[in-house]
């Protein structure tokens, strides 16, 4: 139980950071929040979009199951199939944050 708790905080300097300059924002210009907001929902949404994008288009190559066949794969097909995950991933992201 505290093994897993950990291993979801263990990025928690990077959230503390974010929510120090939230709070930043807050203050200097509280007018800019809803931009945040909506910043913030179009980054999360593309990334979510992206995830689903790879794993319906990829349905017979998804990465975990590379490291479930280990002998019967190459050793390169996991970290291809990450790779290409990412750039998924991110090319939606970059849709979805430049063009609306």
């Amino acid at each position: 139980m505290f093994n897993h708790v950990t291993d979801k905080l263990r990025i928690w300097p990077w959230l503390l950071l974010a929510l120090v300059f939230t709070g930043i924002v807050a203050f200097v210009a509280p007018y800019q929040l809803g931009v945040l907001a909506w910043s913030l929902s179009k980054l999360s949404l593309g990334a979510y979009l992206g995830y689903w994008i790879d794993r319906s288009i990829f349905h017979y190559c998804r990465p975990h199951a590379f490291l479930e066949h280990r002998s019967a794969v190459q050793p390169d097909a996991f970290a291809a199939s990450m790779i290409r995950r990412a750039l998924i991933i991110a090319a939606s992201i970059l849709a979805l944050g430049l063009g609306v």
